[in-house]
């Protein structure tokens, strides 16, 4: 249920501060709560067993071979000064039919899951430790407790520790951690094992009493449903996206990192943070889930995973593509804003069964449902048999993890840097089990170098070595993941090296950002990131920051930062650094506002300054309406200087001033992208990259940087595109253009949402609790309780308005598309 994740209830708790106290009373909850429960396939069916007040808030189900149903009734999750129920957690126990409640144990807090174990044993995750409990007398209470592993940490949220359970067909136990809030934790087992972190979640196993634990994946942010497949493949719903929307449906595998760090802020980018393989050596998602799932059980050859928040269970049918999956989201079952799943387990007869915590309430209220989901096969076409078997890919990925594979170290570089992820991962860890030198690594070509680099990071982040010997390579990619290693392990042996490095000027801007949030996280402040806006003023005011890089953080800070004025932009102008002045031109049209216009004006009359200095000022007077700078325009819209003519005719673009726009009649349809193509190739001269920039930047034509961010300026409504030459082809990128809902990705998906005051918002859902926050058209958060929605509904197309290329000239399209594909 949102990882039962408080995360944005309060918006001050988004800034990363102190956990919310729990409430002094009890919420307010409707007399009606009525779940309205609708199936949307064929085959599904699901009945009510047992609901309030014989279960409440209920988190973990599990059940066992004979049909009973355990339960747990959570009464310590943010529990109110006047909660009158028991003072721990229940374990409840039921019978096939949700009837003949008892409590087997009454002695866990914020108890988050429950399984079966062999020989008696019921298994437990609360917050803080996995432990065992077994009634040895037959009387139905568990008498003797054990614990199997422990978290030290001194951080104590209810939720974002220790969760999900599954067990491994050999017999292990397979548990996951959650972020933690970003406190340093040490994870000690039975037998004295032991696994520290700070603050990122992880997936680990364990023998069944407690020993051998090892640490299998790390970089979630918390992987409350858990499941092993009989065949030992693993897979995880991770259960709150923050501000990295969605939620991710996960492939865990042996070894690998899926990208994420909270300690690195809750900001929507950072340089070294990952959440769907943008890092190399990290792996992303199959799909987006449904929003806060607590749990992944399986169904033939998928999944099926609640949604607390979506009021929905969905199923993913997983297909094997390389050696990963591929899936796409079948919605099942879809409820009211009183229907909210958390956990799910299957019963020995097949049926599934799911706990309802009901009410939107993250502090408990003493509602709860048990509910039984039951699939006929025989209706249910949609459902995958079985689980794909393995593929040439798959196989060998798995013989590389586990060393049964031996390949030469010039196939496994190839692997490595190759299309297929899961593929790159499993080379990367064979990489590592080799006995690497210095030297060695120093005579591999530069893009092997670098993966092999990149693969030493499994080995030991703390072996300083080889970041040593290479953050002075001339690769600067080399310098970007030696400096992502010092942040990820806190090398502050190397914080004069990399202060040294805020001063060099012969940094490009993706190496800035990296020094920046290295810098930032060697000095204790590692979720001050690259969007910090004081430390962002405070590089550029700074006299010993190089001119160079004053742009860079220039280009980073807001446009309108109180310190950030015009007469300071005036005079970091009059610098006349090339990079800086670009970047002072680009803000003064980000602030769009009259002051900002009158020195616009100035640049772009000055025939002293470059073109394209020129060029861009011109596009931020787009938006003025003074007679004066109307003029400018004309007069620059019919000199001969090709680019600035260009401008100032699309500035004046939908005025009676220009009669220059005329949209072309023979054009293909949208959905031809081979015939645009050939259209745009034919077009005569060369494509101009930085034109398609400020079309890219435009406000009143192009409109991408609205939604989309680039190369650090922008919104981050929709994906960053600064990567995006390196993830699809020119038609793929020409297609998304032309017809944006075609192929949206499932996590950009807009929602709808009627308000109570009869007005309509549409925006990117982030997260749901009492309080649903999305993310606006500009890029803003912006919160509405639940209390004042009246409905929301997801639009299965893209928030990018169609058309855009009807605003546009062939060779305004050309240019754009130069812009997006170039390297």
């Amino acid at each position: 249920m949102k990882s039962l994740h408080l995360l944005l209830l309060l918006p001050a708790f988004a800034a990363l501060g102190a956990p919310p106290a729990a409430p002094t009373k009890s919420p307010e909850v409707p007399a009606q709560l009525p779940p309205q429960i609708e199936t949307l396939q064929p085959g599904v069916k699901l009945t009510l067993l047992a609901e309030h007040p014989d279960l409440v808030t209920p988190t973990g189900i599990a059940v066992d071979k004979s049909g009973n149903i355990y339960s747990i009734s959570c009464h310590t999750h943010f529990r109110p000064e006047d909660y009158d129920g028991p003072v721990h957690d229940e374990v409840l126990v039921f019978d096939a039919n949700g009837k003949n409640r008892r409590v087997f144990y009454n002695k866990t807090d914020a108890t988050m899951h429950v399984e079966i174990g062999p020989d008696g044993w019921i298994y437990l995750a609360e917050r803080d430790r996995v432990l065992r409990v077994k009634d040895t007398n037959g009387d139905g209470v568990g008498d003797v407790e054990e614990n199997l592993a422990t978290l030290d940490s001194v951080a104590d949220y209810p939720h974002n520790g220790l969760s999900g359970m599954s067990w491994h067909p050999d017999g292990g136990l397979v548990f996951s951690l959650g972020e933690n809030f970003g406190k340093d934790w040490t994870l000690t087992a039975k037998d004295g094992s032991k696994v520290s972190g700070r603050g990122e979640g992880g997936v680990f196993r364990c023998t069944a009493d407690g020993a051998q634990m090892r640490r299998i994946a790390r970089g979630f942010w918390n992987p409350f449903g858990l499941m092993v497949r009989k065949d030992g493949e693993i897979f995880a719903a991770e259960n709150d996206p923050g501000s990295r929307p969605p939620c991710r449906l996960l492939y865990v595998v042996e070894g690998a990192d899926y990208g994420f760090q909270w300690v690195y802020g809750s900001a929507p980018v950072h340089p070294f943070v990952a959440w769907n393989g943008e890092l190399r050596g990290t792996l992303g998602m199959v799909h987006p889930s449904g929003e806060g799932p607590c749990a992944i059980v399986e169904l033939g050859g998928g999944v099926l995973i609640p949604s607390w928040s979506d009021h929905s269970i969905d199923y993913f049918p997983l297909t094997r593509k390389g050696a990963g999956y591929t899936s796409e989201r079948i919605p099942l079952v879809k409820g009211s804003d009183f229907f909210r799943p958390t956990c799910m387990a299957v019963g020995p007869d097949g049926s599934y069964y799911l706990n309802d915590w009901v009410f939107s309430s993250y502090p408990i209220h003493k509602r709860g449902r048990l509910w039984k989901l039951e699939i006929d096969k025989a209706k249910a076409a949609w459902v995958n048999d079985k689980p794909d078997a393995l593929n040439d890919d798959a196989r060998l990925a798995d013989d590389l993890r586990t060393g049964k594979a031996m390949l030469d170290t010039n196939k496994l570089l190839q692997l490595a840097r190759g299309k297929d992820a899961y593929l790159s991962d499993a080379a990367l860890t064979a990489l590592a089990r080799a006995k690497w030198t210095v030297e060695k690594v120093k005579q591999l070509p530069a893009q092997d170098r670098l993966w092999a680099f990149v693969a030493l990071r499994r080995f030991d982040l703390s072996d300083d070595q080889w970041v040593s010997a290479f953050l002075g390579d001339g690769d600067p990619e080399m310098r970007f993941e030696c400096l992502r290693w010092i942040a990820d392990a806190v090398l502050t042996k190397f914080t004069p090296q990399v202060e040294a490095m805020l001063s060099d000027s012969t940094l490009d801007y993706h190496l800035f950002e990296a020094v920046l949030a290295t810098w930032n996280t060697l000095r204790g402040e590692p979720a001050a990131g690259v969007t910090n806006p004081e430390v962002l003023v405070e590089r550029i005011i700074n006299p010993k920051t190089p001119a160079r890089l004053k742009g860079y953080a220039l280009r980073l800070a807001p446009a309108t930062h109180k310190q950030l004025t015009v007469p300071l932009l005036r005079e970091l102008f009059a610098n006349g650094d090339s990079v800086l002045s670009q970047e002072v031109v680009r803000t003064l049209v980000a602030r769009n506002a009259d002051d900002a216009r009158v020195v616009l004006a100035e640049i772009a009359a000055d025939e002293s300054q470059k073109t394209e200095l020129r060029a861009d000022a011109i596009v931020g007077l787009a938006s003025s309406t003074k007679a004066e700078e109307q003029v400018l325009l004309v007069k620059l819209a019919a000199g001969k200087e090709g680019s600035l003519r260009d401008e100032a005719r699309r500035a004046l673009r939908y005025t009676d001033k220009d009669k220059s726009f005329v949209m072309s009649t023979t054009r293909p349809v949208f959905d031809d992208t081979a015939a645009w193509l050939k259209l745009l190739d034919a077009l005569p001269g060369k494509a101009d990259v930085d034109a398609g920039r400020r079309i890219f930047f435009h406000s009143k034509v192009g409109l991408c940087a609205t939604c989309h961010r680039h190369s650090g300026r922008g919104n981050v409504v929709g994906p960053d595109l600064s990567l995006v030459s390196k993830q699809g082809d020119r038609a793929a990128i020409l297609r998304s253009i032309l017809e944006p809902s075609r192929e949206v990705a499932p996590q950009y998906y807009p929602s709808q949402v009627k308000l109570k005051d009869g007005t309509e918002f549409i925006g990117i859902m982030l997260r749901s609790s009492n309080t649903e926050v999305f993310r606006d058209l500009t890029g803003k958060e912006r919160s509405f309780p639940q209390t004042d929605i009246v409905k929301r509904t997801e639009l299965k197309t893209s928030i990018m308005p169609q058309g855009l290329a009807v605003s546009l000239t062939d060779e305004e399209l050309r240019d754009l598309l130069a812009f997006l594909t170039v390297q």
